[in-house]
């Protein structure tokens, strides 16, 4: 059994987020990302081919939808489901936010 802490062990401020995959099994994947500010490029979108559920643990962070849906403000404990093809962005990220994000197949 591995045991650690998800607010550990985490690299300083790089040029690109940080991401680990925790567990993965199967189908699927867990997945703890640390942002300091980042954003998604000028004009790009995340368009998955799997389901994904996304958390934040720590900081903040607003993701923009290209459907024209309002945007999701997310806080500690705040969490969006975002099924495979829902188009979106981070448009905005605290310094020092962490996040907790699932993946599985559609």
């Amino acid at each position: 059994m591995n045991t650690a802490n998800i607010f550990t062990d985490l690299p300083p401020k790089q040029h690109e987020e940080f991401l680990e995959t925790l567990v993965e099994n199967g189908n699927i994947r867990i997945e703890r990302i640390a942002s300091h500010g980042h954003t998604s490029p000028e004009g790009f979108w995340y368009d998955q081919e799997s389901n994904e559920w996304v958390m934040v643990v720590q900081g903040s962070a607003r993701i923009e939808f290209k459907d024209g849906r309002s945007e999701a403000f997310l806080s500690p404990g705040g969490y969006v489901f975002l099924p495979a093809h829902c188009k979106h962005r981070v448009v905005w990220t605290d310094e020092n936010t962490i996040w907790l994000a699932v993946h599985w197949p559609v």
